[in-house]
């Protein structure tokens, strides 16, 4: 059973304001700033600075927030399994992986199981957020993820490309990168995966996106393709994500000198989780007829 003084200071955080969380809570206000006392006389720190004015963690503060909420996502579990629940497995996965990598991975799991099943698309960032607060059970990810507090095993390597529509003035000849800042780019929104890969690249060197003509923010891959097609435009993707365009000569991969990148997607889940065997037995018998080979996946950790 969760202490509720921890179930307090996660609603104090979430609500930054003590007399919103005691409303909440149906708690008096002297109440939860006693509780947010305890624990910082239990852990012999400070949680919270200055509360009555800005309010900001401490670094304990940030560790017990995060503590706290894996807690009480267990807690919740527990409670599901002990009283025969049948909830929905919830899987994240990110835009590019949820609709070119997995459907043909997960169809036969979500037709012949008895188990319920929800799929959350969301951008890398986002994913995560949802699994610290409970709302995600497992993802697969493209993007950066703190190895700290997540297991993860490979799904894929796949490579990262500049693509244009194949009548590109820049298509079918070696150019350099430099070439491609003429030229309006359409990347994904903050916090996606493919975006972080562009932006890791050019922070390694003196550029950065507005060094294109045009630097606009998609959040949809069909339509970034869309205006690819249609636009002298460039993106960067996932081969995969453009395989069918590719092959039917309707977009092309430019040929940028010096430019190889080949990224890992993984499937990641807190290794707090009281459900982690499960989820490492889901991800290995997804993985079963998957073309990654097996000495691939034992490179990141092994499953039981």
């Amino acid at each position: 059973m969760i202490d509720d003084k921890l179930k307090t200071f996660v609603k104090v955080v979430e609500c930054q304001n003590y007399t919103q969380a005691a409303n909440l809570l149906h708690l008096t206000q002297p109440a939860v700033t006693q509780h947010i006392k305890a624990l910082e006389q239990h852990y012999q720190h400070k949680l919270i600075d200055h509360p009555h004015k800005s309010f900001r963690l401490t670094k304990a503060g940030e560790m017990l927030y995060d503590y706290a909420r894996i807690q009480i996502h267990n807690e919740e579990l527990f409670e599901k399994m002990i009283t025969m629940h049948s909830a929905p497995f919830t899987i994240g996965a990110t835009l590019s992986i949820a609709d070119y990598y997995i459907p043909t991975l997960l169809a036969p799991v979500l037709i012949t199981s008895k188990q319920e099943y929800q799929i959350i698309v969301a951008n890398t960032q986002n994913l995560i957020q949802e699994m610290m607060n409970g709302k995600v059970e497992c993802a697969f990810v493209e993007g950066h993820f703190d190895a700290d507090l997540f297991d993860y095993h490979l799904f894929k390597k796949e490579r990262f490309i500049p693509v244009a529509r194949s009548i590109h003035p820049l298509t079918d000849r070696d150019i350099s990168f430099n070439d491609l800042f003429s030229y309006p780019l359409f990347v994904r929104e903050k916090g996606s995966g493919t975006r972080a890969i562009l932006e890791d690249y050019l922070n390694q060197t003196l550029y950065h996106l507005h060094s294109f003509h045009h630097c606009n923010e998609i959040g949809n891959l069909s339509m970034i393709k869309t205006l690819i097609k249609h636009t002298n435009g460039i993106t960067f993707v996932y081969e995969g994500v453009v395989a069918e365009e590719l092959k039917k000569g309707q977009l092309k991969e430019l040929r940028v000198t010096d430019f190889e990148i080949t990224r890992p997607m993984h499937f990641i889940y807190l290794k707090s989780n009281i459900n982690r065997i499960v989820y490492q037995q889901f991800f290995k018998n997804l993985m079963n007829n998957h073309e990654v080979p097996h000495s691939a996946l034992d490179k990141e950790i092994t499953i039981p």
